[in-house]
């Protein structure tokens, strides 16, 4: 269940977003359930060994456990895919629980079509059985797929990751703020949006973005610039005040994540 405190942020768990802090995600994955297991294992020794490293620094402990379903052979089989979740909501019990299902389109491993077929059903089953605390809901999906899978995904108290990626370029200023306007709109709880850059200028004006939306948005915004001339928008997140960056546990799911033992290092410092 998650609480939405009306004035900017959202409360998960013993986490909140939005609140000047940025929340630190890792992504897992695999194709079958022996792969996904075995990476749980992994990220929770690290997440662990991590804790203890940096204890004076509770607010950098990684916040957000996402599973990238759509990475996974047999997501359609709602049995799996249960029997998956109810391991890692045991395995992470103390974290947040994010279920993303990305499309090809967007940087995942389903065809656009077979995405958008089976989205509702698959989110349907996630949201119903009660392991989940967060659900990744794209953009790009039309207004229909998305009110209803925002609807039920609030109904069941699960928080919405509203998401558009462009691996391309890093789009307009006047486009970025007309995509979290419909984001919020739409029913999005956290407004996220990653883009390629093409120069410096691209990264530095996402996160003067960041900065601006924080201000304008009701609902906590985070703008990642991609790639490696991104990276420093997931470092200086509190500069930005982007609620939410992803780090790497082994392999990154996108264009310049970086390990979660050097972020940290670097919010650090700060």
């Amino acid at each position: 269940m998650f609480v939405d405190n009306n004035d900017k942020k959202i409360t998960i768990r013993d986490f909140t977003f939005g609140d000047g802090t940025p929340r630190i995600a890792v992504p897992l994955y695999g194709s079958s359930g022996e792969e996904i297991f075995a990476a749980s294992q992994v990220i929770r020794k690290e997440i662990d060994r991590l804790d203890e490293k940096y204890k004076d620094h509770p607010e950098c402990k990684v916040s957000v456990i996402e599973w990238r379903a759509d990475y996974y052979r047999n997501v359609e089989v709602p049995e799996n895919v249960f029997n998956i979740l109810r391991h890692l909501r045991q395995l992470f019990v103390d974290r947040v629980l994010l279920f993303t299902f990305r499309s090809e389109e967007q940087g995942g491993e389903i065809r656009n079509d077979r995405a958008h077929m089976h989205m509702d059903l698959i989110m349907r089953n996630v949201m119903t059985s009660g392991l989940v605390d967060m659900v990744d809901v794209e953009f790009t999906a039309g207004n229909y797929n998305i009110a209803r899978a925002t609807t039920a995904a609030h109904r069941s108290g699960i928080a919405v990751v509203m998401s558009y990626h462009d691996f391309e370029k890093t789009p307009h200023d006047m486009e970025i703020e007309e995509k979290l306007r419909q984001m919020e709109i739409l029913g999005g709880d956290i407004l996220k949006i990653a883009a390629m850059p093409k120069n410096q200028f691209d990264v530095r004006r996402i996160m003067e973005m960041n900065q601006r939306e924080v201000i304008e948005r009701s609902k906590p915004v985070a703008l990642i610039s991609m790639g490696e001339l991104g990276k420093i928008s997931r470092i200086n997140c509190k500069e930005s005040g982007s609620c939410l960056t992803f780090a790497a546990i082994g392999k990154g799911s996108a264009p310049g994540q970086i390990s979660v033992d050097e972020l940290i290092s670097k919010l650090i410092k700060q």
